[in-house]
């Protein structure tokens, strides 16, 4: 299930339009005072050479999954957990009264590649311990995965004010090769400083929050999938449903389990006796 997030785009607009207002305030023509901020010289060493430096960092395959991973930073695609515990409990259900080879109906049903992968091998009768070891690889394997587009990240907030300050350092030494000409020391002074301010924006307005709120949804990932593996095993063990829907719900945080507690209370709740 594909949920927008909100807070990364309000976040994102926010910021941009706080700076903006701070620009314009005060002044007796914001228009102007706007374009006093623009030099694409600044622009281009601190944009283009941060991001050349970021080639140099990490290699193609890494790269590539930046934008996928950007993405993610808009969009959740979790199960919620309150669902998910009702699809165990029913799963679990079915299992214990028709046994588990019944579930192979389900799994046509199943969304999640995760989940479906680990009933599959239940119903083919692996091992638990077997089941544990494979579900557990691949979720180290996605961490692994995800840590790239978010160092990605990480690294670019560090460097962009590396060279907004390069870019400074190149706008002094311009000015100083200058001190005869008084007219044009205060325009290059401006100007040196506006890729330090640029290189600010881009750390800490998009660059930083962006790496983490991707390492949240990481860990978020990471748990639902963990949550899933508790599940799965106690489907194949025979676990009495109550147990494990119980046992799922440690998984919840107080909200959560505030919500699960409504639903079931409205009588969405599954029949977990078994």
């Amino acid at each position: 299930m594909k949920k927008r997030d909100l807070s990364t785009t309000i976040g994102l607009i926010c910021g941009v339009a706080a700076i903006l207002i701070s620009m314009m305030w005060g002044q007796d023509d914001p228009i102007q005072a706007m374009k006093a901020y623009y030099d694409t010289p600044s622009i281009f060493i601190t944009v283009v050479g941060s991001f050349m430096s970021i080639v140099i960092c990490f290699p193609p395959e890494t790269l590539k999954r930046v934008p996928a991973a950007l993405h993610n930073a808009f969009i959740s695609k979790e199960v919620p957990a309150n669902e998910l515990i009702s699809q165990f409990v029913r799963l679990s259900k079915k299992a214990r009264k028709e046994g588990l080879l019944s579930l192979e109906n389900e799994i046509e049903n199943i969304d999640d590649d995760f989940l479906k992968s680990g009933i599959q091998m239940v119903v083919d009768g692996i091992e638990p311990e077997t089941i544990k070891e494979i579900l557990e690889l691949e979720i180290d394997e996605t961490e692994r995965r995800h840590d790239g587009p978010i160092n990605v990240f990480k690294t670019w907030s560090s460097l962009a004010p590396a060279y907004g300050m390069l870019g400074t350092l190149i706008g002094l030494i311009a000015m100083l090769r200058n001190l005869n000409d008084q007219a044009k020391l205060g325009p290059m002074m401006s100007v040196a400083l506006i890729t330090s301010f640029y290189g600010s924006i881009m750390s800490n307005l998009v660059f930083l929050p962006l790496a983490n709120k991707l390492q949240i949804r990481s860990d978020e990932e990471t748990n639902r999938r963990e949550m899933m593996i508790d599940g799965i095993i106690s489907i194949q063990s025979g676990v009495n449903p109550r147990i494990v829907e119980e046992k799922l719900k440690t998984y919840l945080s107080p909200d959560e389990r505030i919500t699960y507690l409504k639903q079931t209370a409205d009588g969405n709740e599954v029949n977990v006796n078994g």
